[in-house]
């Protein structure tokens, strides 16, 4: 998918991760992509590099699950009549632990991050897509979504609520040609891993949990190149790697697969380091 020049790009997550490569694969000549992330580090790195391929990048760093920061900034930086032509929604956090061991804190910060800013982000833009009969929407989920994950289920539960959010406003958005699209990746090597928080386990125990599944880690930058190529092609809802594409498919039609696999994943976990 090559954005044409004079476009206007959002990309939230854009210090790391999917986001940040998202944001330098979309960057060309003309192009204005607001990085939008936590680290004003990274995004000055990000935006070094955009600059270097003819971008115009604008830094946003900003907490997302401070909403009402998120909301002031919107509406100043974004007012009706403003075009946005593309957003990206990357950002993310996630938390490992049981249920049991979790926080009302926990939850609080990945429901705030997770899906009430997406939920944000998209109601906004989206008001102005409508009035512009035209853009685009890229909402980054997760395989959790459809098959769930113990262990990590406050992060599959806020996924599994973006994966509603898309299938009502697909709908709705067709009628006034702006494209939703919804990407659910299996494993990413990102460094979500490495800032989640964890209770009752821990990072390297964690990785060696997921190593020991066996499923594939796709990079970052090929990430951002599949979801960047499925929505180039028009494609709506989509999994990758091809093992996410499975159990996406298999998640509500043959549940005791599904079962299986999580019956190993508790396993692993609850193994002592």
């Amino acid at each position: 998918m090559q954005e044409a020049s004079g476009k206007t790009i959002v990309v939230t997550g854009a210090s790391s991760g999917i986001g940040r490569q998202i944001a330098l694969q979309l960057s060309r000549p003309g192009c204005e992509i607001w990085l939008v992330g936590r680290n004003r580090e990274r995004l000055e790195q990000v935006a070094d590099q955009s600059r270097s391929l003819g971008a115009v990048p604008r830094i946003v760093e900003m907490e997302l699950s401070d909403l009402e920061a998120a909301d002031r900034f919107l509406v100043e930086n974004f007012p009706a009549g403003k075009r946005v032509d593309s957003i990206y929604l990357a950002a993310a956090v996630t938390l490992f632990g049981e249920v049991r061991d979790t926080l009302p804190e926990d939850w609080d910060r990945i429901y705030a991050t997770n899906l009430l800013s997406p939920i944000q982000w998209t109601r906004h833009f989206y008001a102005g897509m409508v009035g512009q009969k035209a853009g685009t929407i890229v909402i980054i989920s997760s395989l959790a979504a459809y098959a769930g994950y113990p262990t990590a289920t406050a992060y599959a539960t806020m996924k599994a609520g973006l994966l509603g959010l898309f299938r009502s406003l697909w709908y709705e958005g067709k009628s006034h040609n702006v494209d939703v699209h919804l990407a659910s990746p299996g494993y990413v090597d990102t460094d979500i891993y490495r800032s989640a928080t964890f209770r009752k386990t821990s990072y390297d125990h964690t990785m060696r949990q997921i190593e020991g599944l066996g499923f594939e880690v796709v990079s970052a930058e090929k990430s951002a190149e599949r979801i960047i190529g499925a929505v180039g092609r028009g494609n709506k809802e989509f999994a990758f790697p091809a093992y996410a594409s499975v159990i996406r498919w298999i998640a509500p039609r043959m549940p005791f697969l599904i079962k299986i696999l999580h019956h190993k994943m508790i396993q692993k976990f609850r193994q002592t380091s």
